[in-house]
């Protein structure tokens, strides 16, 4: 397909952070042909032509960290440290089947095209009793909406005993963490089996279908295992994905298990490089940061989850001026509860603040947009996350007679800090209208918002059963967590 959008308010989010006030864009197929003023657009006849002259066209969002298996349960649970909250989530995907993972998968995608997100990496873990946990019915989930997506297959080799800072657990406890670790967790070799099993049968760039290695988090995976993830994502040319020091605990258990920090660790085994991106990335040492940004790694910054979950605040600023590659996610609906990237926006250009004495080292509107667009297309390997000719064409169309936008005194300044999502009218993703006049293109929005509340209605007995089968493991873990709190 061509189309030409003319007479656009154009935020290429470029080098230059070029603003073009009467500005025209052309898709040709899968990619942006043209970019620039409508005075200078090619002529000739095109499949569709749209008047831009009350829009304002942005390079599509990218969350570049989420669980999409978390849709279903938003807004279920209390905030809490992440050590506890974890038990109840994961307690959650145990009765989940094929058919949910869909569904969830279909909720978060819907919610994040229509507040502006083209792309999204899936941190992907479900239920063993499914086919690759369940992830392959998320992919054919996100293809079926029309969003971009990465599928890291979370992966975890170590018992929950190995990687968490308890005292020694009391003897009836140990058949919980038992199950627990049972569910979670596999033998090394064959989770690199099934890696590579998964990436063979789905990944594929033609359908917006990215795969890769994912593991949990470093102290979660034997040495062996992170490694063969590496390995596995070096060869095939892919991205790698964990999450990184998201809690005190999780920086304590560092130390203990390898005599440095985690981040020193992945340099150790030769996993640290520029295909990396590294969800959270809180509790990170200060002469660790130059580190960091020497090796090309991204940090995924979720501030709305580190927020609910009280897990502390990224050093984003010292990030930024040591030039680290920062982007932006959501992470899952269970520990934020939403899925909209202006939120992760607005949040990362103010939560900081208070933080940094000196008021210029503050984030700018400007950066948390490129975070959230040209570093997370970055991150993933994307040709994508600016306004360019040659770049994919995932781009969004945002209203510009809005409250958010009027009136109109500086655009990047709203974008980051007045607007919410319900701006959004068009989005195009891989040259395909996808939401049209703030609606789905590809599926009704009604048979999406149907078929989730159909599986929580399913799934909910079996969910509260799970979940009151792991409320026995909180005392154990409330008390790490207070004695970590106290450690300096």
């Amino acid at each position: 397909m061509t189309l030409l959008i003319e007479h656009v308010l154009l935020v290429t989010l470029n080098d230059q952070n070029q603003i073009i006030g009467d500005g025209a864009l052309v898709v040709d197929g899968r990619r942006l042909s043209y970019v620039g003023p409508s005075a200078k657009a090619p002529s000739g006849s095109f499949d569709r032509v749209i008047d831009g002259s009350r829009f304002i066209a942005i390079p599509g969002l990218v969350n570049a960290h989420c669980h999409s298996p978390a849709n279903l349960f938003r807004g279920l649970f209390a905030a809490s440290p992440l050590e506890i909250w974890r038990i109840y989530w994961r307690a959650a995907l145990r009765p989940m089947t094929g058919e949910d993972f869909y569904a969830s998968a279909l909720l978060g995608a819907m919610e994040m095209l229509k507040t502006g997100a083209t792309t999204v990496l899936d941190h992907f873990f479900g239920n063993q009793a499914v086919p690759f946990m369940g992830a392959g019915e998320a992919i054919r989930a996100m293809r079926d909406i029309g969003l971009r997506h990465v599928v890291a297959l979370t992966i975890a080799d170590k018992s929950l005993e190995e990687t968490v800072p308890l005292e020694k657990p009391a003897a009836g406890l140990l058949p919980d963490i038992r199950r627990m670790s049972r569910s979670e967790t596999r033998e090394g070799r064959a989770w690199l089996e099934e890696c590579e099993s998964f990436i063979s049968e789905h990944h594929d760039p033609e359908k917006m279908t990215t795969c890769c290695p994912g593991p949990s988090g470093v102290q979660r995976c034997t040495d062996g295992l992170l490694k063969g993830a590496a390995e596995i994502a070096r060869r095939m040319r892919l991205p790698l994905h964990m999450h990184l020091a998201e809690t005190k605990s999780q920086k304590v258990m560092g130390r203990r298990l390898y005599g440095t920090s985690l981040l020193r660790h992945l340099e150790s085994i030769g996993a640290l490089g520029p295909n990396l991106s590294l969800a959270h990335s809180i509790w990170i040492e200060e002469s660790d940061v130059e580190l960091f940004a020497g090796s090309g790694a991204t940090a995924v910054h979720n501030p709305a989850s580190n927020l609910r979950l009280g897990s502390g605040l990224a050093p984003l600023p010292q990030f930024l001026a040591a030039g680290v590659h920062v982007a932006l996610g959501t992470d899952g609906a269970t520990s934020n509860d939403g899925q909209n990237m202006f939120d992760a926006i607005r949040l990362a250009t103010l939560i900081h603040n208070p933080r940094s004495a000196d008021f210029k080292k503050w984030t700018t509107p400007p950066q948390a947009l490129r975070m959230a667009t040209r570093e997370g297309a970055r991150a993933l390997g994307l040709e994508a996350g600016m306004l360019a000719p040659g770049k994919l064409a995932d781009l969004v169309l945002l209203r510009s007679d809005t409250p958010a936008f009027t009136p109109l005194n500086n655009v990047l300044h709203q974008l980051a800090l007045c607007e919410n999502g319900s701006s959004v009218d068009t989005v195009i993703v891989d040259g395909e209208v996808v939401v049209e006049g703030g609606r789905l293109a590809k599926m009704r929005e009604e048979e999406v918002l149907g078929l989730a509340a159909g599986s929580l209605k399913r799934l909910r007995p079996g969910i509260e059963q799970e979940i009151e089968a792991s409320r026995a493991l909180e005392p154990a873990l409330a008390e790490m967590y207070f004695r970590v709190a106290r450690e300096s």
